[in-house]
């Protein structure tokens, strides 16, 4: 059985826009409106300036596998004792479908060890590394290291950060810490079921949240408002992409309105 990952979802996806030819011209601030095109041309997100609320750019990042050194020294060794570790990740998949929201799914994973009469720390260190590659259901490998390290090392950056639970007396730390994959097109595809519209390459990421009036049974006839998000996807290897992640974080941190005529742009009115 093959054990895959979730990575998490980004909640409350109002809008999504894929640029694989990203233009400056399609990004644009005007009479107190946010416009962003889609790949054809088209309006992909319109949003009021008052309503945005903020934003998060990320570029492209194919993540970091998280690695952790378990140094067993100073375990207190017994002979024909029963030793415990565990090794837990946020983001493991099982074959029912199920990620981390579901429950129902092969996170932790427990190794016991039984040492002999004549006990040592390399016996012990030994045991676990066996244990760990042998089972088949796990998503991380071992090694054994100078120093009476077991070092484990994460499939895929894609599992998230691992923690361990040692024997009492071990030390538990980061070799290699974890990065999140950021606009990778296992990403893009898990919003966009389409593999025609998701290059191989991957993108930089908007996230921005804004504003949005939805009615409500709560309120009869009226409307509510709710934080949603849009998702802007730029092709990370586009020469356009540059001037877009310029122009577009300075429309929404507002430092592109540098005068009052560049101003009214937000306002949606002539400067005065």
């Amino acid at each position: 059985m093959a054990i895959t990952f979730k990575l998490p979802r980004i909640a409350d996806i109002d809008a999504i826009s894929i640029l694989d030819t990203p233009l400056v011209a399609d990004t644009v601030m005007a009479n107190g409106v946010l416009t962003i095109k889609d790949e054809a041309g088209s309006n992909a997100i319109v949003v009021k300036a008052a309503d945005l609320l903020n934003f998060q750019y990320d570029a492209y990042a194919a993540g970091t596998a998280n690695i952790v050194d378990v140094d067993l020294t100073g375990v207190t060794i017994v002979n024909n004792g029963v030793y415990v570790l565990t090794v837990y990740a946020p983001f493991v998949q099982n074959f029912f479908g199920g990620g981390r929201e579901s429950g129902a799914i092969f996170q932790t994973r427990t190794y016991t060890v039984s040492l002999d009469a004549t006990a040592t720390v390399a016996e012990l260190q030994a045991l676990f590394v066996a244990r760990i590659n042998a089972d088949v259901n796990a998503y991380f490998t071992a090694s054994s290291e100078t120093g009476d390290v077991v070092r484990i090392t994460a499939d895929n950056a894609g599992f998230g950060p691992l923690t361990i639970n040692a024997p009492a007396g071990a030390t538990v730390a980061d070799q290699t810490a974890w990065a999140s994959p950021v606009g990778t097109p296992a990403e893009v595809l898990s919003y966009v079921n389409n593999a025609l519209l998701v290059n191989a390459a991957g993108y930089d990421r908007y996230v921005i949240t804004y504003r949005k009036f939805i009615r409500h049974n709560i309120v009869n006839g009226l409307q509510v408002v709710k934080p949603v998000q849009a998702l802007v996807y730029l092709d990370k290897d586009n020469a356009g992409t540059a001037a877009v992640v310029t122009r577009l974080t300075g429309l929404l941190n507002g430092s592109y309105a540098t005068t009052a005529a560049i101003a009214s742009t937000y306002l949606g009115c002539p400067a005065v």
